[in-house]
This record gives C-alpha cells, structure tokens and sequence, in this order.
C-alpha cells in the first residue's frame, strides 16, 4: 500500500483511483477528507463506520462519503482478502464537470442531507463496477484515453445521480446507530469551540458518563475525546479554506491554545494551518 494511500491524501486537484486487494489489512485512523469519496466493496470481511453509523459490509455496497465526514474501515477478520476500488473526485473538479442542467453533485449533496451513506443494489453496483473498473485501470497513454476516462467518471456520477432522483426505496440503507451517540454528536456540533469534556457531554445528554464513553467507543470505533479532536480539526480547515486568519481559527473550533492547534493540525493533515491557508489562498 503506497504511503499516500494509507494517509488519506489526494496528490493531484482532480481525481485518484484505486484498485487494491490486500490481506492483513492495518485498518486506517478514523479521518475525513476535503474530497468527496465513492467506494466499492467487493469481498472480505468488514464494517464502515461513517459519523454514529455502522454499516456491515456485503459484496457489491457503495458507499458515498461527503467532504468533512469522519469515516474508519473496520476490518472484521483480517486473514480474509479484502478487495475495493475508491474512487477520490476533488469538489472543484466536480463542479468544473457539472451544467446549469446536471448537478455531477447530486449524489453526494443527496447522501449528506439523508445520511443513507451505502447503496445495496445489485444491478446498480455492477454499472458502477464497471465504471470504476475503467477508470483505476492503469493509465495508458494513448491518444484520448485521458479524456475517456473522465467520460467514464461523468458516466458514473450521472448514474448514481439518476438513482437519487428516482427515489429507489429501500436501496438506499441508513446505518446501525445508537441514540444516545447521535444526541451526542448532535451535541458536539452545536458547541465545538465550547468544553467538550466526557463530564459536559454526558451531562448534557442526560447519561452516565462511563455508559457514555463505552457505548461511545463501541459505536464509533473512536474515544469522545478523539472524536472531538478530529471534529474541530475538521471545521478548522473549512475556515482556513474561507479565508479565516489563522490566529482566529483555533479559538473558533474550541482549542485552548495555539500551540496545541499547531501540533494537532499538522500531525493530522501533514502541512501547517499557515501553510494550508498559503495554499488555499494560491
């Protein structure tokens, strides 16, 4: 598994995909992306959790994942092969691709809204099957391949478009959840640059608080306390991209100090909150 891979990070502003089997699989640190993320399981033995739902995995699931949602693959047995193809859209190239007529959006702005993150429709899964297959195949450079490729992407994200609006029932699944989490996610959005402590948040919910940390955990394969982390890094890059001064960002999103802003933004996203507001500014 290549580096970049592994850390979640796109290296180029339009697409990536791939194509991997793998056994032994180390499950990767729950995370979000800036990117919006298509994802087609295709065998092994695992469950996603995208947020405070659970889905088990079944040959064939798409899953949609918006920009800015926490999500963790949990590998159930890691001596099974686990194979999928991941297809990366960065939000400005979709928009470049999309119409006043044909929102190439559609799709992902529709999961986001419904929180039904995973597709089980077996005619479905095998077009999109197809279309992934086209473009994670090794690029060859022959003359027009590069454009048929984005055909082959436009093919998809219109399909999977078409699906939403023809409102298929029951394809579309919402995840096993728990509502004690759900009111505590809820909870945690609505005051991230607040005290988000284990005491505040279970008190606020109405639960003991070690109940609360172990249902916590056992739902969202993450602590409170990291899933906060990873909330007010996640609305820090979204103010950065905005525009926000630095120096206003981390007290925004809830942290005590700079300091510590400074040092869990760039183990997290590898760059500078400085560095990734130059970036966004270029």
């Amino acid at each position: 598994m290549s580096e970049r891979y592994e850390n979640q990070f796109m290296s180029c502003n339009t697409y990536e995909a791939h194509h991997k089997t793998d056994k032994n699989f180390r499950t990767v640190e729950m995370h979000s992306h800036d990117f919006s993320e298509l994802y087609l399981f295709m065998k092994g033995s695992a469950s996603y959790i995208i947020e405070d739902s659970k889905f088990h995995l079944e040959p064939g699931d798409i899953l949609l994942i918006p920009p800015g949602r926490l999500h963790q693959l949990d590998i159930k047995d890691s001596a099974e092969t686990y194979e999928r193809i991941v297809l990366w859209l960065d939000q400005r190239y979709i928009r470049r691709m999309s119409t006043p007529l044909t929102d190439l959006n559609l799709c992902f702005s529709e999961t986001s809204r419904s929180g039904a993150y995973l597709i089980r429709n077996s005619s479905l899964s095998e077009t999109v099957c197809g279309h992934l297959k086209e473009v994670a195949a090794p690029l060859e450079e022959t003359f027009g391949r590069d454009i048929e490729r984005e055909e082959s992407i436009k093919s998809l994200l219109i399909c999977l478009g078409q699906f939403f609006l023809q409102n298929t029932g029951g394809s579309a699944v919402t995840g096993a959840g728990n509502a004690c989490v759900s009111r505590a996610i809820e909870y945690i959005s609505e005051h991230i640059a607040e005290d988000l402590s284990l005491e505040r948040i279970s008190s606020a919910i109405f639960v003991n608080k070690y109940y609360f940390a172990h249902v916590f955990k056992e739902t969202t394969n993450t602590t409170p306390h990291r899933y906060v982390l990873k909330k007010r890094l996640v609305l820090s890059k979204q103010f950065l991209e905005q525009g926000c001064p630095v120096t206003e960002v981390y007290l925004k999103c809830g942290f005590s100090d700079y300091t510590h802003f400074f040092r869990a933004f760039k183990k997290e996203f590898g760059v500078t909150p400085k560095q990734f507001y130059a970036r966004m500014r270029s």
